[in-house]
């Protein structure tokens, strides 16, 4: 038995993942560019950017590109120095502004992952390991976005996050993201609700629990709708809804227990 998952939904497409005695962040500590999409409180912000409990002991902090609703220079700067333990994982173009906001050494904790699409490169972190494969934000707007997608295993159980990729099955598939079996998808909606999305899950990228993340406070009624026609996947609406993942893919919302 590999044991349970925890995800811990923070606002946007940002989530707490913790299994294995081990943990990360990804795209948590974004800026206010996030609000469309909704944010936790201040005081919860507050504890979250100075690696409070319930957001201490992470392995590594992970950004899959370098917009302010994914990423934030100094909520993720004020992350590292609160927790020395904590790595962060992101482009180039994002440890570059990460660098330009600490204007301090890390000491080695900062990992820049060019993204190259049909490629795999694994950065470990304790007993973390972070698998950054390409995948684009977009062929026209946003072409010159760095942007890694991220196969994360923490002991046993494995998550996948896109970002904001676009629904590339070549990419995808070339990078062997579609044929690998894993625990947890934290997808854009577009997976769940495009029909090149659909398609793609049909022909085998199909995480044995889905969550479906970016959706705007604007279009949540219809988002939500339609998300849920897609049969088990879950749609990430309000911040601090914890949820636990099974080793059989179940999942269980256990935020009023963790309340308690």
């Amino acid at each position: 038995m590999a044991g349970p998952l925890s995800l811990l939904y923070l606002g946007c497409e940002g989530v707490l993942a913790r299994a294995g005695g081990v943990a990360v962040l990804i795209d948590a500590l974004f800026g206010e560019e996030a609000a469309p999409f909704t944010m936790p409180g201040a005081a919860v912000l507050a504890a979250l950017r100075s690696a409070r409990p319930p957001f201490d002991a992470v392995d590594a902090v992970i950004a899959t590109h370098a917009h302010g609703d994914h990423f934030d220079p100094d909520a993720v700067a004020g992350y590292l120095r609160a927790s020395p333990r904590t790595h962060f994982v992101s482009t180039p173009q994002a440890v570059a502004r990460l660098s330009s906001a600490v204007g301090e050494s890390l000491s080695g904790r900062v990992h820049a992952v060019p993204p190259v699409e049909g490629k795999r490169r694994a950065v470990v972190v304790g007993g973390v390991t972070v698998e950054c494969f390409g995948l684009s934000h977009g062929r026209v707007h946003y072409a010159d976005v760095e942007q890694n997608g991220v196969l994360v295993r923490l002991g046993e159980r494995s998550l996948v996050h896109l970002g904001d990729g676009i629904i590339d099955e070549k990419a995808l598939r070339a990078a062997g993201v579609v044929d690998e079996a894993t625990d947890v998808g934290v997808l854009p909606f577009w997976f769940l609700t495009y029909p090149f999305g659909r398609r793609l899950a049909e022909r085998g990228f199909r995480p044995s629990a889905r969550f479906a993340v970016h959706i705007r406070v604007s279009e949540r009624e219809q988002l939500i709708n339609e998300v849920r026609e897609t049969g088990d996947a879950i749609p990430l609406i309000e911040p601090m809804t914890h949820y636990r993942v099974d080793d059989a893919g179940r999942v269980e919302d256990v935020t009023e227990a963790q309340e308690e």
